[in-house]
């Protein structure tokens, strides 16, 4: 065996894995960041590579090209969506929606600028994640059929207000996320728009 077959069958030291590990979530991060300001559409995988400070080949090393980052930057947005709407087992209905409201507060935890593309992509890109994005809105459904028997919708409606937390969730925490009160400002607004005033008190 050559020096360069053996040293190809070598395994991949730790110290090499987590390297590459923190440079592909690099990538990922700095993406979305240039997605959400530019758009999707305006952003090249030069500019990636020059806002991640990445050699070329660190980039292809992970991605075959933009449409391969935009899928690995969405789905796992929605895959940790629906566990954590999976999750949600409480049969009291103003608790339920505190616990819908709370998914949001996570995902915007694990990666406010990857939930904000994920809410603004669609269009011709819609395929790359429209599989986790119907069963996340079934789950989400599922829950709030749940509350909408109870009467504490303010709409009477579950498709309704399933879908006004898809438009409206993100731009509330764009709005709140400096103050040092976010959370509760967040909550509070969104059981005021949605939510009877009764179920409230």
């Amino acid at each position: 065996m050559s020096s360069t077959s053996a040293a190809a069958a070598l395994p991949i030291s730790a110290k090499i894995r987590s390297r590459q590990s923190r440079t592909r979530e690099r990538i990922l991060e700095v993406s979305a960041g240039l997605f959400v300001a530019k758009g999707f559409e305006n952003v090249s995988v030069e500019d990636i590579i020059d806002a991640a400070e990445i050699a070329r080949s660190s980039f292809y090393r992970f991605f075959s090209n933009r449409n391969d980052l935009l899928t690995e930057v969405i789905r796992p947005v929605f895959e940790k969506g629906i566990a954590s709407l999976d999750a949600i087992v409480t049969p009291a209905p103003l608790a339920t929606m505190n616990a819908v409201f709370d998914v949001y507060l996570e995902l915007w935890r694990s990666g406010p600028n990857a939930l904000k593309v994920s809410t603004r992509i669609g269009g011709k890109y819609f395929y790359l994640f429209e599989d986790l994005h119907a069963k996340y809105r079934s789950h989400l459904m599922a829950l709030l059929e749940q509350v909408q028997s109870s009467g504490i919708l303010l709409n009477d409606s579950a498709d309704y207000s399933a879908r006004l937390i898809a438009r409206s969730a993100v731009p509330v925490m764009e709005v709140y996320c400096s103050d040092p009160d976010f959370e509760q400002l967040f909550h509070r607004s969104m059981r005021g728009f949605l939510l009877r005033a009764e179920a409230l008190q």
